[in-house]
Formats: structure tokens, sequence, C-alpha cells
């Protein structure tokens, strides 16, 4: 398999990116999503592997962005709904993308309202900028708990899509990203 895109689909980076991006977001909306389950003695730990990931989420985001721009996309695949399918796809890609940015940065900005520093995957650490402020963390809680369940049911939308497309259209549009048979 070709590491670039090619007519008959995405290369192995881009397969690799979107489904390295696949895990780390369920991985990182679990965490965030039953931190409340764990016991008290290991919350500041999720809490760390929550912010970690979410720190690579947007590594991820970023690479894939620039290999996309190194490595333009395959045409869109031929569809029973014609062109308006490819900007309905578009559209919820660049929807995607952009929570893939929102959510982390909520999450920055809840951490600095906190009066909390970002630690950057252990390495260092990002100060607050400003003094904690409970009320405006509340609210910021809520923009970045909005922000993940939106994130999670536009993936989970662009992944029945991408099912019905092979079990009810019986297109190629989901082998373009599945890893090849040799």
């Amino acid at each position: 398999m070709s590491s670039r895109n090619d007519a008959a689909g995405y290369g192995s980076v881009a397969r690799t990116l979107h489904w390295a991006a696949v895990l780390v977001v369920t991985a990182t909306w679990l965490l965030g999503t039953f931190i409340d389950d764990f016991p008290k003695s290991a919350e500041r730990s999720v809490l760390f592997i929550h912010m970690s990931l979410g720190l690579a989420i947007v590594a991820l985001l970023l690479v894939r962005l620039g290999w996309r721009l190194a490595d333009p996309p395959p045409a869109p695949a031929e569809t029973a709904f014609g062109p308006w399918s490819d900007r309905l796809a578009t559209l919820m890609q660049g929807l995607l993308y952009a929570l893939l940015l929102a959510g982390p940065i909520s999450g920055i900005v809840l951490e600095f309202a906190r009066g909390q520093p970002v630690p950057v995957f252990g390495l260092f650490e990002i100060a607050s900028p400003w003094a904690r402020d409970r009320a405006f963390a509340r609210s910021v809680k809520e923009v970045h708990e909005v922000l993940a369940n939106a994130l999670l049911i536009l993936a989970s939308l662009h992944a029945l899509a991408a099912l019905a497309h092979h079990y009810v259209l019986k297109d190629a549009t989901l082998l373009r990203m599945l890893p090849r048979r040799r």
C-alpha cells in the first residue's frame, strides 16, 4: 500500500492519521465523561491523561491538515446522491476539524479558568495567564462538554454514513479509508 493517496483511496499516512484520531478522541471522551467514576486518588492522573490526549488530538489534527495540503485527498467516490452529498460531506468534515480544535482549546481555557497550569505531556507546564475564576470555569466546562459531545455525535454520524455507503448504497466510500488487502 502506498503512503500517498491515489484515485482508489487514501494512502497509509492519511488512513493512519484518521484511525489514530478515532482512537485518541474516543479515549479522551471516555476519560472525560467517566472521570467521576474513578477513585478520588486517581482523579489527578486521569485528568493528566485526559489533557495529554487532548493535546495529542491537536497535534494529530495539525499533522493531518499538513498532510492533506501535501497530499490532497482522492476525488469523491461516485455515489447515488450526486454532487450535493459531496458538499454535505465537505461541510461535515469541516465541522469535525473545527470541533477537533475547539474541544481541546476549550479544555485549555478551562484549566486556565481554574487557575491551573496546562501540563504538556509531562515535559513542562504552561502557566495560567489569569487568576482562578470559578464562575467562568463552570461556564467553560459546560462549553467544553457540549463541544466534546458534539464531536462524538458528529463522528458517529460520519461513521454511520460510511456504513450506509457500504451496506446500503454499496459504493466504495468506506473501502477508501479501510486498510487495503494485500
